[in-house]
């Protein structure tokens, strides 16, 4: 047996296909998000479900997928979706039954899919799973009614809800709004953090190998690429769940990029000599000419080296001397670029932070009024 199942994005009939297959439903499952869709696959079908947005009443969307899985003769129960996300979903869920199934003649069930892998919840989908079950043993159920809808509205646009629901409604998509908007926030910046942290664990060994000061400005500028474009795509989820269903025409732009990151820019850390460096030097040839007359010159003068003997102890005193002072200088540039490479990490951590919550603010601004405008009473 095969399955179709109906609706509009905001009933997220996909979400509810997965739940019914993780319940154990082994038919196959067709998705459909449009009337076009259910036409062209409601022939492969045996059973239908029709997906219904528990944030709002049904309108001309939901009228249209249930005509053509009439049409098709397919036994049809409606399925309030994400109950668990809207509190007021019975009332919606009473009016969309009185548009759709004014007999009450056809199967209802509200579930949840979030709640369905929670063992003891009571998420809804077992019940629905063992109805679908049970049509493919061939019981019999009521078909969905034709439904000739008049006045319809023009192309593309939703009708708008009756206006007592409209005050619900838009407390409901603003609530989860701005608990998307929320979420998304705290999951950039986590993610961010996550990384600079990983790239600060890594600059010990990469300092030293050459070119660091140019790799880690540009590793930081992809980071800082792929945690906003991630970001930036979980916005536009979060907008596309608030505004699903309402009327409207089409997406607006994305909010606009924040003037300033308030990234402080720390300057390159720059080498070279430096005047402990000569003084280590002077020291080193002064200990190797003193240690030469007093230990090596008889040795020498013995070996009949001479003045050449003493030549050899002070170039012996400045070679050790250079020595150090290298080692010296290779430690102080290292510490010199570890340090500048803190900076740069927690200055850049700092900027993209705040771009973060400067895009989450416009975002939230620009949504609200999107979704305050879309559900406004319509002036008759």
């Amino acid at each position: 047996m095969t399955l179709l199942i109906a609706g509009t994005a905001g009933a997220d009939p996909a979400g509810l296909a997965a739940a019914l297959a993780a319940a154990g439903l082994r038919e196959e499952i067709l998705v459909a998000g449009s009337p076009a869709d259910a036409a062209s696959q409601a022939a492969r079908a045996r059973t239908a479900v029709l997906a219904i947005d528990s944030s709002m009443p049904a309108c001309e969307e939901e009228d249209l997928l249930l005509a053509e899985l009439a049409a098709a003769g397919l036994p049809t129960a409606l399925v309030a979706c994400r109950v668990d996300a809207f509190p007021a979903w019975p009332k919606a869920l009473a009016e969309t039954r009185r548009r759709l199934d004014p007999q009450r003649g056809l199967p209802v069930f509200a579930t949840s899919a979030a709640l369905a892998s929670a063992s003891g919840s009571a998420s809804g989908v077992p019940e629905l799973a063992r109805w679908c079950r049970d049509r493919a043993d061939g019981e019999a159920v009521p078909r969905a009614p034709a439904r000739a809808e008049s006045g319809q509205a023009e192309s593309g646009q939703r009708a708008q809800p009756p206006s007592e629901s409209v005050a619900l409604i838009r407390a409901d998509r603003l609530a989860g709004l701005r608990a998307g908007i929320v979420a998304s926030r705290a999951e950039a910046i986590e993610s961010l953090r996550a990384a600079t942290s990983d790239v600060h664990r890594c600059v010990p060994d990469a300092s030293a190998a050459p070119g660091f000061t140019d790799w880690l400005p540009s590793l930081l500028d992809a980071l800082e690429h792929r945690v906003m474009d991630h970001f930036a795509q979980r916005l536009d989820q979060v907008r596309a769940a608030a505004v699903g269903g309402l009327a409207g025409g089409s997406s607006p732009p994305s909010p606009p990029e924040p003037f300033g990151n308030g990234t402080r820019v720390v300057p390159r850390p720059q080498g070279g000599r430096r005047t402990e460096d000569v003084m280590v030097l002077l020291l080193g040839a002064s200990m190797g000419f003193g240690i030469g007359r007093m230990v090596i010159a008889p040795t020498l003068q013995w070996a009949g080296l001479g003045i050449a003997g003493t030549v050899l102890t002070l170039l012996g005193g400045v070679a050790l001397a250079a020595w150090v002072v290298s080692v010296r200088r290779a430690s102080a540039d290292r510490a010199r670029l570890e340090r500048w490479a803190a900076e740069v990490i927690a200055s850049r951590r700092l900027g993209m932070e705040h771009r973060i919550g400067t895009r989450a603010g416009a975002a939230e601004a620009q949504f609200t009024r999107e979704v305050w405008n879309r559900t406004r009473p319509a002036r008759v």
